[in-house]
């Protein structure tokens, strides 16, 4: 599972060479008429916060990113741990409902930051379906939070973010995380070989990311359009 996570690191690192932090409203998000949203029975039943050091086999961090810690002093990435946390089904049901929101709105408050040229944010039923959930953020072995100005990565075990759930044909995996604004910003996802990786741009604090299965094909690979990311 270790080579197969670097697997898909490198690919959504590969994409982050090209990113900006900043997002604006795309068209290229498709409008849809969400039939039901279905958050996963599965989400806040188990597990526990996890830090995992920054430079490992679960993560990676784009060159040049910067990170520094709620005091102001600026750390290296070796001191840094990516730490997740499993939302509870309350933390869950909110996010869903934000979503579910920001879809149907008239300007559809989702951005594009994955390099997709049409993006669909519901399953192969019209529906949002959300099988996971979690809180990612930055600290250091002390424990201080730590804002990140750049990219990181994490990778996991499809398995684990689908808990349970199964792909249909022409299903994939989306991660969305929200910002501070409310509006919520599609991130990019690479799958291959039973691992999952996505990358996260520049946060001043921990975020909240949903899992969602949408139409659309898994990526292996990252598209050379994302370089251009956000797509407007």
């Amino acid at each position: 599972m270790k080579r197969k996570m670097a697997i898909v690191l490198s690919a959504v690192m590969a994409l982050t060479m090209g990113m900006t932090a900043m997002a604006a409203p795309s068209p290229s998000i498709q409008k849809e008429t969400v039939q039901q949203v279905v958050v996963s029975s599965s989400i806040g039943t188990t597990g526990a916060a996890q830090a995992t050091s920054a430079v490992s086999e679960k993560s990676a961090v784009l060159p040049g990113t910067t990170f520094t810690t709620a005091s102001g002093q600026v750390v290296d990435a070796a001191a840094v741990a990516i730490v997740t946390s499993p939302a509870t089904a309350e933390q869950a049901q909110t996010a869903a409902a934000s979503l579910a929101a920001a879809i149907a709105s008239a300007d559809v408050k989702v951005m594009n930051f994955t390099g997709l040229a049409a993006m669909s944010l519901t399953d192969a039923s019209g529906n949002l379906n959300i099988v996971n959930n979690m809180t990612i953020g930055l600290a250091t072995a002390s424990g201080e939070a730590v804002a990140q100005n750049g990219s990181i990565s994490a990778a996991f075990a499809l398995s684990d973010i689908l808990g349970g759930a199964t792909l249909a044909e022409g299903e994939t995996v989306q991660a969305l995380y929200q910002r501070a604004d409310g509006t919520w910003v599609a991130v990019p996802v690479v799958i291959a070989n039973g691992a999952i990786a996505i990358a996260l741009p520049a946060f001043g604090g921990a975020v909240n990311v949903t899992f969602i299965v949408a139409k659309g094909a898994p990526m292996s690979a990252i598209p050379a359009a994302a370089a251009t990311s956000p797509r407007t």
